[in-house]
């Protein structure tokens, strides 16, 4: 029978691994800007998609309905996120950014991206693009995205 070695289990180790990298973000945006992962997620899900419903960044993010809905309203709180009736279906609220969120967004990138940087750094580039492409793999064998250049 095969022995299933818990450090060694890819589910496992790519757990964790997101747990840390996400944790080492979060003190970026937390400290830094006054918002949590869960309201960072909404932020940049909303601005790659310009407008959308809740049910769209729970879809995007993997993150729990109930831990958005709370984040959209601090956000929406904060004037960063405004909500909107969606025309096509009156069941169903529209999301995007407020000029304020827009700006915010705006100013966070670039410290977040140099965070990213800062975590990639113990691999030199091939390395970062051998990870990157193992990636891109994975997420396409688990249909999180769309296949392509792989």
């Amino acid at each position: 029978m095969a022995q299933l070695e818990l450090q060694e289990f890819i589910p496992f180790r790519l757990n964790r691994l997101a747990a840390e990298v996400s944790s080492e973000l979060a003190s970026v945006y937390t400290d830094r800007f006054g918002i949590d992962v869960v309201q960072w997620r909404i932020l940049v899900t909303l601005d790659a998609e310009n407008e959308c419903s809740a049910q769209r960044v729970v879809d995007s993010t993997r993150t729990h309905k109930s831990r958005i809905s709370r984040g959209v309203n601090r956000l929406i709180d904060m004037n960063l996120v405004a909500r909107s009736d969606n025309q096509k279906d009156r069941r169903e609220a529209r999301l995007s950014l407020t000029e304020a969120g827009k700006a915010l967004h705006a100013e966070m990138v670039p410290v977040v991206l140099a965070q990213e940087s800062h975590i990639m750094n113990c691999l030199d580039k091939q390395e970062q693009r051998a990870f990157e492409q193992a990636l891109r793999k994975l997420e396409i064998s688990l249909q999180l995205i769309g296949g392509g250049n792989n």
